[in-house]
């Protein structure tokens, strides 16, 4: 190491990318991993360094702002050529394991001769420091099977062998073993894995099964996006074309593509003997970025199987499109057959509370003012509402559609029902088509048991109308990141399904799975959780012509 080199040096480097502009909003995993000078990416030592420094970021420039922002601009954080070097130094004389910075340099000695005033300013905004060192949730270990490329019971048994090899090593073999080596099937989504947390140690994006597309780390919450699609309303045909409008990286449209694949087969399967019929659909994957547009093609190559290799009379495709959505044309030909779109536009993601790229936006805030809704993340906010409004009423603006999906992994309601009630309001006094072509907000049936629902009076919404939303929150025991869906279908569509007999996709069909169902038993490892509890139901359904016994789960809040 040089004399002029700091032993913070790279993890100053990544944190200064990610404050800068030029990140481009790219994320820690992408600025660390695709821009280090060591093959493989920063040590472990220096990605935590940065990780602890990101969490801080809000703490710390409170200190820094306290008083007017004397201690700012005392120290010149500002002004200096390596803020986020600074910003490093700081976290590790405040909050570090050793309350010290290492090495020397003119940082820190523009640090440490204002040592006795920043840490009188930690003190003083002691109650902020303790909610950072609270820990955060740990949620289960999701892993979606791909039934296109295999089935639960391999991926299982795979899984079983995993666990067993990975945990040789742990001493303890009681039961604290037995539940860590557990696989549960989730309760309200089909094919979805629940884990142990433990299991993120070796069932992560290296994983063979991940890499060959067998098995997709997907969150829970996020699942429901292409759920509520595809099983909203279980008496709507599935034979007919899709639009995921946002795609990259390409979770849910995969995901979708794979329900699509087996409500398409199951129909196969009943159809009477001596008729040739051909199910199909294609969903059109839009993306406008030129470098996730690639990712979204690796992704759908690796997750859904080519033509060549589907021999069966179901056929669903994945059509990647670099393009914008926005500047789509509604009444293109080959959008002709489009009855279903996805729209899972950019957000704030204020939901996905175990995300380290959060605290960057938290740390926006203009710590000089004591109003949290001023400075650059009330902007932002605003600037993303308008974006989601104007691709929600372009959605709604295809005439041959008559479903849509409009999600977030936020938990603004700016992005979230204010953005539904706007875009109702606007599309639905323009439509000048036949009566039923209004678009009106439906509870998806596949969600039905799913307890917490939207937010009323928000948006001009009634309270029946956010009963019709799902709402998920990781910080209040949902065991899942926090998240937004609601689901729109023209009021034609309603009225046609309002006579056939309510259908059992409210729950996950088990298909005979050997596998015991979640029922919160991970809940326990986090204390101050509250705890969930499941009940079990069983009842006969009509399911596209066809009687199936599923089994209901509900899922309760328990009271502390």
């Amino acid at each position: 190491m040089s004399k002029n080199t700091s032993p913070y040096h790279e993890a100053g480097r990544i944190l200064n990318e990610l404050l800068s502009s030029k990140s481009g909003g790219r994320g820690l995993k992408s600025i660390a991993f695709s821009n280090s000078k060591t093959r493989g990416g920063p040590s472990k030592a220096t990605y935590a360094t940065v990780c602890k420094s990101m969490q801080h970021l809000p703490a710390i420039n409170s200190v820094l702002n306290h008083s007017g922002g004397r201690l700012r601009k005392a120290i010149g954080i500002d002004t200096v050529h390596n803020k986020g070097l600074m910003y490093v130094m700081l976290y590790e004389l405040l909050f570090g394991k050793y309350k010290s910075i290492r090495g020397g340099g003119r940082l820190k000695r523009m640090i440490v001769k204002h040592e006795r005033e920043l840490r009188e300013g930690v003190s003083e905004h002691r109650e902020m420091v303790d909610g950072l060192t609270r820990a955060t949730p740990q949620f289960p270990r999701y892993a979606r099977v791909n039934v296109m490329r295999t089935s639960i019971e391999a991926m299982a048994e795979m899984l079983k062998a995993s666990f067993v090899e990975n945990s040789t090593r742990e001493s303890n073999c009681g039961d604290s073993m037995n539940l860590k080596r557990s696989i549960f099937m989730d309760p309200h989504v089909p094919d979805l894995l629940v884990m142990h947390p433990s299991a993120s140690s070796f069932l992560h994006q290296d994983h063979d099964a991940v890499k060959s597309g067998k098995i997709v780390l997907q969150d829970k919450s996020s699942c429901f996006s292409a759920l509520a699609l595809a099983r909203g309303n279980p008496n709507i045909s599935l034979n007919c074309d899709f639009i995921d409008a946002c795609a990259a990286p390409g979770n849910k449209t995969t995901h979708l593509a794979a329900l699509v694949a087996a409500s398409l087969a199951d129909v196969s399967r009943t159809t009477k003997k001596g008729k040739n019929l051909t199910q199909s659909s294609t969903i059109f994957a839009f993306e406008r970025s030129s470098s996730r547009f690639k990712t979204l093609k690796s992704r759908i190559d690796a997750i859904v199987p080519s033509s060549s290799l589907n021999k069966s009379s179901t056929k669903v495709v994945v059509q990647p499109l670099l393009s914008d959505f926005l500047k789509s044309d509604s009444k293109d030909p080959q959008f002709a057959n489009v009855r279903g779109i996805l729209l899972d536009p950019s957000c704030s993601g204020s939901g996905i509370v175990n995300s380290l790229d959060r605290w960057l936006e938290d740390a926006e805030t203009d710590g000089n003012k004591d109003d949290p809704t001023t400075g650059t993340k009330a902007d932002r906010i605003k600037s993303l509402s308008n974006f989601q409004l104007v691709a929600l009423t372009h959605a709604m603006s295809f005439p041959s559609v008559d479903r849509i999906v409009y999600s977030t992994c936020s938990v603004n309601n700016e992005e979230n029902e204010l953005v539904v009630g706007k875009a109702l309001s606007e599309v639905n006094k323009t439509i000048n088509g036949s009566v039923g072509d209004e678009w009106i907000l439906v509870a998806p049936a596949c969600l039905d048991h799913w307890p917490r629902r939207g937010n009323p009076e928000i948006g001009g919404l009634s309270k029946t109308q956010a009963q019709c939303l799902i709402r998920c929150d990781g910080l209040d025991g949902d065991e899942t990141n926090g998240f937004f869906v609601s689901y729109f279908e023209r009021k034609r569509v309603r009225s046609e399904s309002e006579d056939a007999e309510r259908t059992g996709t409210s729950c996950s069909i088990v298909n005979d799975v050997k596998l015991p169902v979640y029922q919160g038993q991970f809940a326990s490892i986090q204390e101050t959780a509250p705890k969930t509890k499941h009940r079990l139901c069983q009842k006969n359904v009509n399911l596209m012509g066809r009687t199936h016994i599923v089994h209901l789960w509900t899922l309760q809040h328990v009271p502390p």
